[in-house]
């Protein structure tokens, strides 16, 4: 997908429900400056569920509070109610919450995608438009209803059973080869970037610190762009961490150390799911104590 495919959303319209007033206008302005034709927004579930029974809407974007289940609960109501006039709207989850748990649940609650607040114009953008051009197709079976979850490229070293009917054999599959073949080299790209502006990285340079969050984003971006939420995940602990420490503060080792872990994920074959879901893990945690320490000193 590309911003040469046609997206005109002037005959669309979108509900933003954000318990916080300024930040639920800003998503609201944001839209509006997209082209859609009807914006509504909204405090809470209740007028939420008021809009989404007698308003045909096309995106939703839903904020997940922390500690509160109800946004996944809500979600699950929408995606379960036949008679509402669009239940298979693209719902988007708005949320400070960023750990891979709290990701694969949203997406087995029936959301189309995950935002990260702040939320900037551009992720929003091509996020939403993304979805409108591409849809992904809607299941309902006995456990879920929602966007189908298969997000990434088949695996091709799998050998098992093919349950699915949209399933392909491997001969079909292999012009996907070289594309899933890209997108590595291109998070490989990102990482070596990231790795160049590290080098320079003394505690209190504020310049090369600043060049090194540049290309911790972009990195994020990747991870996001190319449906890889392990390595989405560990470049957003590593910005976490640079912008809690600030130039002053950040002990440069630590972001080496963060950085070679990223270079290992990277390189982890897609087929060691578990092994690349707990190098994404581990970042967090090792993040979460360098914090804790620093608030100690």
């Amino acid at each position: 997908m590309s911003f040469d495919d046609p997206f005109d959303p002037s005959g669309l319209t979108a509900l933003v429900m954000d318990a916080n007033h300024f930040e639920r206008g800003i998503s609201v302005d944001q839209l509006r400056t997209m082209g859609f034709g009807r914006v509504i927004g909204v405090a809470n579930t209740m007028e939420a569920w008021e809009v989404l029974r007698k308003t045909p809407l096309h995106i939703v974007l839903l904020e997940w509070v922390d500690n509160d289940r109800d946004g996944l609960e809500f979600v699950r109501r929408i995606r379960n109610t036949e008679d509402l006039p669009n239940r298979v709207a693209n719902i988007f989850m708005l949320t400070m919450r960023g750990s891979l748990d709290d990701v694969e649940a949203a997406r087995r609650a029936g959301v189309d995608g995950y935002l990260r607040k702040p939320i900037s114009a551009l992720a929003l953008q091509q996020r939403v438009r993304r979805v409108m051009v591409s849809p992904q197709p809607f299941v309902v079976t006995p456990t879920y209803v929602g966007p189908c979850r298969r997000r990434r490229r088949p695996d091709l070293n799998y050998g098992g059973p093919l349950r699915r009917l949209d399933d392909v054999t491997p001969e079909a599959a292999s012009p996907n080869e070289a594309e899933l073949e890209l997108q590595t080299n291109l998070a490989r790209a990102r990482v070596a970037a990231l790795e160049a502006a590290v080098q320079t990285l003394t505690t209190g340079d504020a310049q090369a610190a600043r060049r090194v969050y540049q290309a911790v984003q972009r990195l994020v971006e990747v991870g996001e762009e190319i449906g890889d939420p392990n390595i989405a995940s560990g470049a957003r602990e590593m910005a976490r961490y640079l912008q809690a420490q600030g130039a002053d503060k950040l002990d440069a080792e630590v972001v080496r150390t963060h950085v070679a872990a990223l270079h290992q994920l990277v390189h982890l074959p897609h087929a060691a799911g578990a092994e690349r879901e707990s190098v994404a893990k581990g970042l967090k945690r090792m993040v979460d104590k360098k914090l804790r320490q620093a608030q100690v000193a």
